[in-house]
């Protein structure tokens, strides 16, 4: 989708959804970044610069899953153990929560813990089969939904329409979101990405996360966002296993599109998911 186009069709496709701007130190952080030598010390300013944020990025540092055994006590140390890009998709998900979480009374801990949970089985999963960098499925796992509590502040009646779709297993899951509320949340989380700097890649993984055809398509979309929405359905999927949940309408509308994506047997999937399950536990 093109600049232009994206600009006609913005408001119809939000149905009033409000975007939040993209703060300006993830802006000033974005540009550093794109420079040809990027400053590792002018990203740890900046990020220094707001003391909850760069305790944030320690914090997530030094957990289980990015440490490397060794304590990270600064950003710049941060920064030299992870690297930027790790980095700096720790700081949008901290500003991102943010963003979404103001002006709304609707308690959202559960969907931002679910999103932390299929953000780290993602991570696992681009380590095993090799197909992504377990940085990028992580973000990608972490902020496929981000455009969910943006519909919650929209449209009361959200989580009932999110649960209807869950249940149907004719439907894709956001042509069921049109139908209720003339937008859905992977249109939401796209644009947002794209105000928020996400990569291209991952903007349009966000957008195509519940088309499944996408995965048997080789000219479509580029391998990084077929690769992105398979370990997404398949984390998320494991994510409700290891909690107990029961039927899963969209592991079984995308079960055969992921294996044959990555050229596995359903029962190989399913001794993966079987390690993956053992290893959480």
């Amino acid at each position: 989708m093109n600049a232009v186009a994206e600009e006609k069709l913005l408001p119809s496709m939000l149905s009033g959804v409000d975007i939040p701007p993209c703060p300006a130190i993830l802006i000033a952080l974005d540009a550093e970044l794109n420079k040809e030598v990027p400053d590792q010390r002018e990203v740890a300013r900046l990020i220094s610069q707001d003391v909850a944020l760069s305790g944030h990025v320690m914090l997530i540092a030094n957990s289980p899953a990015f440490s490397t055994g060794r304590k990270v006590d600064s950003v710049m140390q941060a920064i030299a153990v992870l690297g930027m890009q790790s980095v700096f998709s720790m700081v949008v998900g901290h500003l991102l929560q943010v963003a979404l979480a103001s002006g709304t009374d609707v308690a959202m801990e559960r969907f931002w813990d679910s999103s932390a949970q299929t953000a780290r089985i993602a991570a696992e999963l681009a380590r095993r089969l090799r197909c992504v960098r377990p940085d990028v499925a992580y973000t990608f796992g972490l902020f496929h939904d981000c455009g969910i509590p943006l519909l919650v502040k929209r449209f009361p009646q959200t989580k009932e329409v999110l649960a209807k779709a869950n249940r149907c297993d004719e439907r894709r899951f956001t042509d069921v979101e049109d139908s209720e509320l003339g937008t859905n949340h992977a249109v939401v989380g796209y644009f947002l990405a794209k105000r928020w700097h996400f990569s291209g890649v991952l903007a349009e993984a966000i957008l195509h996360h519940h088309d499944y055809t996408v995965l048997g398509k080789p000219d479509g979309l580029s391998d990084t966002a077929r690769a992105l929405i398979g370990l997404g359905v398949l984390a998320e999927h494991i994510g409700r296993l290891q909690g107990g949940g029961g039927g899963d309408e969209e592991w079984d509308k995308a079960a055969q599109a992921v294996c044959a994506y990555f050229n596995l047997s359903l029962g190989a999937v399913d001794d993966l998911i079987e390690d993956v399950l053992d290893n959480l536990d």
